[in-house]
């Protein structure tokens, strides 16, 4: 039975078998299989000994304290005392909670960081030994070749989890949690891993000029988002800030549905509060009060989003060269970008921390803004090739105005102003709708500007790539981090506060900080300089392109 499914398995999916062969050796699945019975030993082990074993304190006692001093408010602790048959009274629900809940976070850290790590240093090895030209030449389909990655990749880790998950499964269960949260639980976390497996081969497609350094990065990414956020679901209600929406991506975030089907008490419990779920509003509605419509709005968003990531693993795979999107699939990113984000600046309906809310999220479309560029911007042959045959367009009946924001190899900075085109007319009239007063005009002055300053970044970026130096992504993408950071790097240095100079923060990748000090005069020179700089970028990106565009025979013709 077990031959004929690998056989059947193996003809479906080839790619999966080539993976398992060279991990699933005697060794290895000794290693893992020891790894994964140790930890849970350890981990079992160390809980059984926070249990009392003498008079005294512990979390988990069931009696009120006979004295004021017998209880410490603070640390939750309870006087420990014992039934009639020798008994410690104990709330073994509790107990078995913290395991279950410490087991999810551990899993949660291991599948997504390391899981994480091994994909891309497989994908950028391959891409080096260039064994991942072969597998480019091979019939199978993108998608065939890298579910085989993500299934077999880090088939070790999941050999480590599935052992665990009898243990996990059982502690949940004695926890008093229904079997069905459980597995909506797995679900999330199975949601999860797909998306942040996708986003792994994303990156170590986007960004071979990293080299070794690639799983390094993107796991020390994912390691800081799931700290953070786990911190953040653990312990505090939500910010009620657009941040919000990145929480979602935890699959952490689900566990308090789970921790209050116990029933037991906050103050037992003293963690994963439900509040921090009751309380997150998308424009205005309390969504996730109801445990299957909040599940299953967290599997939706992991579902578009993963959706997004196989088009552009799809279409960079075969065609190393190309964008990683195109001009229209930027578009409707943005477009799905923007309306999301909108709907978590309106969690309340106090003006300064609608100001707040619309500050972070200015700052979250322009960091989205930045990845388009990247994922739009084509490499400098391409745009040769373009700029020299473009002339032929034109007797296609493709006018230049479609081919720059449709087109495939053309420049992309038109495309990146009808992308923040797109965020504006999600935004600009949301701030004018919302219960701002005072704050109204200030921030929809910040958020023109600093979408003129993305603009202006994306201009030069597409200058940059246009440069003779091999590693011109590299260059494109320092130049740009620096021309973010310096000013800040500055102002910090020369104190310079937004409230004193709030010309020169018009200038940075935050002017919206600045716009509540600022004057009408100074927001049209700002505008104005804006534009003279983006006309000026513009005016020598045409003029390179014409030099890349003139022919080898015309080039060699003296004028």
């Amino acid at each position: 039975m077990i031959v004929t499914i690998i056989d059947r398995l193996t003809e479906t999916n080839p790619q999966i078998m080539r993976e398992w062969q060279g991990r699933l050796t005697p060794k290895n699945i000794s290693i893992a299989s020891v790894i994964s019975l140790v930890g849970q030993l350890l981990v079992y082990l160390y809980y059984q000994n926070l249990l009392p074993v003498g008079a005294g304190f512990s979390r988990y006692c069931t009696a009120n304290p006979p004295h004021n001093n017998d209880y410490d408010p603070y640390s939750g602790l309870k006087y420990c005392i014992q039934d009639l048959n020798g008994q410690w009274m104990i709330i073994s629900r509790l107990w078995w909670l913290d395991i279950f809940t410490f087991l999810s976070i551990t899993g949660i850290f291991a599948l997504l960081v390391v899981g994480t790590y091994q994909l891309i240093a497989d994908l950028s090895g391959e891409e080096r030994r260039g064994t991942l030209n072969f597998i480019r030449l091979s019939p199978q389909p993108a998608r065939t070749i890298f579910i085989g990655k993500i299934f077999g990749v880090p088939i070790l880790l999941y050999l480590v989890c599935l052992l665990a998950l009898p243990f996990h499964l059982g502690a949940g269960l004695l926890a008093g949690i229904p079997l069905s949260l459980i597995l909506a639980f797995y679900a999330v976390l199975i949601a999860s891993c797909a998306f942040f497996y996708h986003a792994a081969l994303s990156f170590a497609l986007a960004t071979p000029w990293l080299g070794g350094f690639q799983p390094w990065l993107g796991s020390a990414t994912v390691l800081i988002f799931v700290f953070y956020s786990s911190i953040f679901t653990l312990s505090g209600p939500n910010g009620r800030t657009p941040f919000d929406w990145l929480i979602l991506f935890n699959p952490s975030f689900v566990l308090p549905y789970l921790v209050k089907s116990t029933f037991l008490p906050p103050d037992a419990v003293r963690y994963l509060g439900i509040s921090q779920i009751f309380d997150l509003r998308w424009y205005g509605q309390s969504l996730w009060q109801s445990v299957i419509m909040g599940i299953s709005l967290i599997l939706l968003n992991f579902a578009l989003c993963t959706y997004g990531l196989t088009r552009i693993l799809q279409r960079r795979f075969h065609n190393p060269l190309a964008t990683l999107i195109s001009k229209p699939q930027s578009y409707w990113m943005m477009g799905y970008f923007s309306a999301i984000s909108l709907g978590f600046v309106f969690q309340t309906l106090e003006p300064s921390y609608i100001f707040d809310n619309f500050v972070i999220l200015s700052v979250f479309v322009a960091i989205f803004g930045l990845l388009i560029l990247f994922a739009l911007t084509p490499p400098r042959q391409t745009l040769q090739d373009w700029a020299r045959y473009r002339h032929l367009q034109g007797k296609k009946g493709i006018s230049l105005g479609k081919a720059l924001i449709f087109g495939e190899k053309s420049p992309s900075t038109l495309a990146m102003a009808v992308n923040l085109a797109i965020a504006i007319l999600f935004i600009l009239p949301a701030i004018f709708i919302a219960p701002l007063h005072q704050y109204k005009l200030a921030t929809a002055a910040g958020f023109l500007l600093a979408m003129n300053m993305i603009l202006v970044y994306a201009a030069i970026a597409q200058l940059l790539m246009l440069a003779s130096t091999n590693k011109r992504a590299l260059l494109a993408a320092t130049s740009i981090g620096i021309l973010i950071i310096f000013p800040f790097l500055c102002f910090a240095v020369l104190r310079v506060n937004p409230s004193q100079s709030p010309l020169l923060w018009f200038f940075t990748f935050l002017p919206i900080a600045a716009t509540k000090y600022a004057t009408l005069p100074s927001f049209a020179l700002a505008i104005f300089s804006q534009w003279l700089g983006l006309t000026l970028v513009g005016w020598q990106i045409n003029r390179q392109l014409n030099r890349l565009g003139a022919s080898a025979t015309k080039a060699l013709i003296p004028s």
